[in-house]
C-alpha cells in the first residue's frame, strides 16, 4: 500500500511539472524573471511531494523516499538558484529529509530565502529548517542559534516544542547539559507527536545522567521504556527501533545501555536482572567501537560498563555457590 502510495504522489507530481498544470505567473513576471514559469510548476511539485512526505511521518524511511523523489525533480530542473522565496525553502526542506547529505545545499538556499519572507509560519519553518541543515552538517552551535530564532518568532505550541526539542539536541552535541534536560523537558511536554514525545524523554535521561543527576535519569528512561508508540500509526512500537532518533548514530548505543541499566535496577531478582546487565554490555561495547576517541563520555561508558561487569560476575559466583544447609543455594 505504501509503494503505491509513494508512486501515486510521484506520479501527481510529475503532472504538476507539464505545461499548464497550474496557472502560470503574469506576463510582467515573467518578464522580470525568466524562470518564473518554471519555478511555479516545480513549486507545485515539490509542495505535492512534501505533503506525501508530511502524511508519511510516522515512517521515517517510507517518508525520505517522497524527499529524495523530490530531490530527484529539482536535480532534473537544472534551475539556478530560485527567486522565489518559498520555492527555496521547499527546496532545502526536500534536500534535508531525503538524508542524502546535502545540508549545505540547503542551507544556502534558506539564507537566501529568508531575509524575503515576511513574518508567519513559513518564516518559522524557515528557521527551524535551518537548524536541522546545520545540525546535518555538525554545526550544533549554528543550529542550536537558529532553533533560538525560532522560539522567538514561534506562537504555536508544536513549532515551539519541536523548536525545543531541536535545540536541546544541539545543546546536548555541544556538552551544555543543563540547558539541554531543561529544554528536552518542556519539549516532552508540548509534543506534537508520540513520537517526539518518547524521544525526548529518551534524551531527558541521558542528560540528566552526563548532569550527573542519576535518580533523575533513571525515572526518565523507565517512564519512556514504559510507553510504546502505537502500532496504527507506526511501523514499530519502539521509538528506538525508528531512523534518525538519536545522532550521531552510535549515540543510540548509549542510551539503549542506559535503558538495560534503568531496566536492572528495577528488580532485585538475580535471574531477571541478569540478561538486562548483559544486554548494557554489549551496548555499551558498541558504543565504545565506535565513538572517536575525543568523545567527552566515553568515561560515562566505561564506568558504566565496569560497573555492570563487576555486578554480572558477583551475579555469577553467587549462583555458582555451593547448596547451604537444608539443600538451599545460599546464591539466587
Amino acid at each position: 500500500m505504501r509503494r503505491v502510495s509513494a508512486a501515486v504522489a510521484v506520479g501527481l507530481a510529475l503532472a504538476a511539472l507539464a505545461p499548464g498544470a497550474v496557472a502560470g505567473p503574469s506576463l510582467w513576471y515573467r518578464a522580470s524573471h525568466p524562470n518564473a514559469r518554471l519555478e511555479a510548476r516545480l513549486l507545485r511539485a515539490i509542495e505535492r511531494m512534501l505533503d506525501a512526505e508530511e502524511q508519511s511521518a510516522s515512517d521515517p524511511e517510507q517518508a525520505s523516499h517522497f524527499s529524495r523523489a523530490a530531490v530527484a525533480m529539482l536535480d532534473l530542473a537544472h534551475l539556478p538558484p530560485p527567486e522565489d522565496p518559498r520555492l527555496a525553502c521547499a527546496m532545502a526542506r526536500a534536500l534535508i529529509g531525503s538524508n542524502l547529505g546535502r545540508g549545505a545545499e540547503a542551507e544556502a538556499l534558506l539564507r537566501r530565502a529568508i531575509p524575503k519572507l515576511p513574518e508567519g509560519t513559513l518564516l518559522v519553518m524557515a528557521w527551524h529548517d535551518l537548524g536541522r541543515a546545520r545540525a546535518l552538517q555538525g554545526d550544533a552551535a549554528g543550529a542550536r542559534d537558529a532553533e533560538s530564532r525560532v522560539l522567538e518568532l514561534a506562537v504555536l505550541p508544536s513549532e515551539r516544542a519541536l523548536a525545543l526539542y531541536e535545540r536541546a539536541r544541539a545543546e546536548l552535541r555541544l556538552g551544555e547539559v543543563a540547558s539541554a534536560a531543561l529544554d528536552f523537558r518542556r519539549a516532552a511536554d508540548g509534543a506534537p507527536t508520540e513520537l517526539v514525545r518518547l524521544r525526548a524523554r529518551y534524551a531527558l535521561g541521558v542528560a540528566l545522567e552526563r548532569s550527573g543527576d542519576l535518580p533523575g535519569a533513571w525515572a526518565a528512561l523507565s517512564q519512556a521504556a514504559g510507553a510504546r508508540l502505537p502500532l496504527s500509526r507506526y511501523p514499530t512500537d519502539d521509538p528506538l527501533e525508528l531512523p534518525g532518533a538519536f545522532d550521531p548514530p552510535y549515540e543510540l548505543e548509549y542510551v539503549k545501555a542506559l535503558v538495560a541499566l534503568a531496566r536492572a535496577r528495577q528488580t532485585a531478582e538475580p535471574d531477571e536482572r541478569r540478561p538486562h546487565l548483559e544486554k548494557a554490555l554489549r551496548h555499551w561495547d558498541l558504543y565504545l567501537e565506535a565513538v572517536p576517541p575525543s568523545e567527552p563520555w566515553i568515561v560515562n561508558a566505561r564506568r558504566f560498563r565496569d560497573q555492570a561487569t563487576a555486578e554480572l560476575r558477583k551475579l555469577r559466583v553467587a549462583r555458582a555457590a555451593p547448596a547451604g544447609a537444608g539443600g538451599r543455594r545460599n546464591g539466587p
